[in-house]
């Protein structure tokens, strides 16, 4: 069969991409090179929907941000995704307050050999008034409140908070359950399809080899050369009109690949940034954690390290930001463990340690984890969202760290604004499947329940495997806190 496009990359994004995909009528398929899905980028973020106040004013990943967090809340209920509508609250510290700024002055900007936009030095009592202003101007109902406010909000933090912002926008959610609930709605519009054939949208464990694959430009149709990790597996060609790239940080490589096959298609643009971010895990202890994620003043670098409980009633301290060239490498750095731990102390006025080794001295019992992710940034300061329209292929990169929270809304803009253009579908095939309401995800409490009872990480939806690939999720089921200790 000729499918109408393949999505490359099981991640978030990836899996929002099929789901609209397959809403607005196309026959697509998803192929995941990792034996699971959100095997990494997405199964190492934050669990923060954010609103896109950091992102740059006037980019694409602005208003793609805001177009998915206005309908982020109607998804989480519908598919029943555990959510915590709390907002956040920008923090100004006093160990920040001679840090730079993001600012408007032109007379401030300077811009480095590598197109990074570079700020001076500004005033710190101007630093939250605009958060402030970017925050309106990006659509949130913002609010600037006083040390004593936050300390009323938030009392287990220390005292020196000299004032915040409130962005009341922001969610915490269940970081795996979410592109969980993406993918199982995939495979009930799949089953729905008008095609009729009984075949899997998404199929893990099959890489794509570009470097064999060809296009015809006469037909339009893509000759999709895949194979199974297992060895001495045989190819497996997809015919297919479209192809969609989101391999994350590797999508650079991706398309410089399809480039090599495929003149009509251009070498990229843009080139991956690795970016390590770091976090670690801690108990927490009861009623003495922070409702909202608290976060610093973010700079044009980083939005910085934020704190902030999980659902799972845990102690979140991440993510760092280190620059990386290497795509792959996410080993657990014992000194910026240590950073991470002088923060959180920081921030709460109470000794937070860094190890899990009773050995060491800076040992710490309430620690419960520690992961790394990777955010696939690259080389600009907004998404890298191309079509290439004479070789039916679209890339999807330079997501960062918001694909979670972009992932709605980049799926409807990749679906109605660029699939479109070059795969055409009738208003009978357009309508056919996405009028079916999906079925929403067991409850939290029954998903634990199976969890433990398997054994072997993972569980069991509407007839298909998965496993659960989200450090967060996992220390949470495996405690029983939170929400897994008696459902949503």
């Amino acid at each position: 069969m000729i499918y109408d496009t393949v999505i490359i990359g099981g991640g978030v994004v990836g899996l929002s991409i099929l789901r609209s995909s397959l809403q607005a009528g196309y026959n697509a398929i998803l192929l995941e090179r990792n034996p699971h899905l959100c095997n990494e980028a997405s199964g190492r973020n934050s669990g923060v929907i954010c609103t896109g106040v950091d992102a740059p004013s006037g980019s694409l990943e602005r208003a793609l941000i805001r177009d998915s967090i206005s309908r982020v809340r109607e998804f989480c209920v519908e598919h029943n995704v555990p959510m915590r509508e709390c907002g956040s609250l920008v923090c100004l510290w006093p160990w920040d307050e001679h840090d730079n700024i993001i600012t408007d002055d032109e007379d401030e900007k300077k811009i480095d050999d590598d197109n990074t936009l570079v700020t001076k030095p500004g005033n710190p009592d101007d630093k939250l008034e605009r958060v402030l202003q970017e925050s309106l101007i990006a659509g949130d109902n913002a609010t600037l409140l006083s040390s004593e406010t936050v300390l009323n909000l938030e009392p287990s933090l220390t005292s020196h908070c000299r004032g915040a912002v409130h962005i009341p926008g922001e969610i915490v959610v269940d970081p795996w359950l979410f592109p969980l609930a993406l993918a199982t709605h995939a495979r009930e519009l799949g089953k729905q399809s008008i095609h009729g054939q009984n075949i899997d949208v998404i199929q893990t464990g099959r890489e794509v080899v570009m470097d064999s694959s060809s296009f015809n430009t006469e037909e339009g149709i893509w000759n999709l050369v895949t194979r199974r990790c297992e060895k001495d597996s045989e190819d497996v060609v997809f015919q297919t009109k479209s192809i969609i790239n989101s391999v994350g940080v590797n999508s650079d490589l991706m398309q410089k690949s399809a480039s090599s096959v495929v003149r009509n298609i251009n070498p990229p643009t843009f080139a991956a940034r690795p970016r390590q971010g770091q976090y670690i895990v801690y108990s927490a202890p009861q009623n003495e954690f922070p409702t909202r994620p608290i976060q610093p003043v973010p700079t044009e670098r980083t939005k910085g390290i934020f704190v902030y409980s999980t659902l799972y009633n845990q102690i979140v301290v991440g993510p760092t930001a280190k620059d990386q060239s290497s795509r792959t490498d996410d080993e657990i750095e014992r000194s910026v463990a240590k950073e991470l731990a002088a923060h959180a102390t920081r921030v709460f006025d109470r000794t937070m340690g860094s190890s899990i080794m009773q050995s060491d001295t800076d040992f710490d019992p309430t620690i419960v984890g520690e992961y790394v992710g990777i955010r696939p940034g690259t080389s600009k300061r907004d998404y890298q969202i191309q079509l290439h329209c004479h070789a039916n292929f679209i890339t999807v990169g330079g997501i960062r760290s918001t694909g979670l929270s972009a992932s709605l809304g980049i799926g409807r803009h990749v679906v109605q604004s660029l699939l479109c253009s070059i795969v055409s579908r009738s208003e009978e095939e357009s309508t056919s499947v996405e009028q079916a309401s999906p079925t929403p995800l067991p409850d939290v409490e029954s998903l634990v329940e199976q969890y433990h009872s398997r054994g072997d990480g993972t569980i069991n939806v509407a007839g298909h495997d998965y496993r659960v690939t989200h450090p967060l999720t996992r220390m949470g089921w495996d405690a029983r806190t939170g929400i897994a200790s008696s459902g949503k």
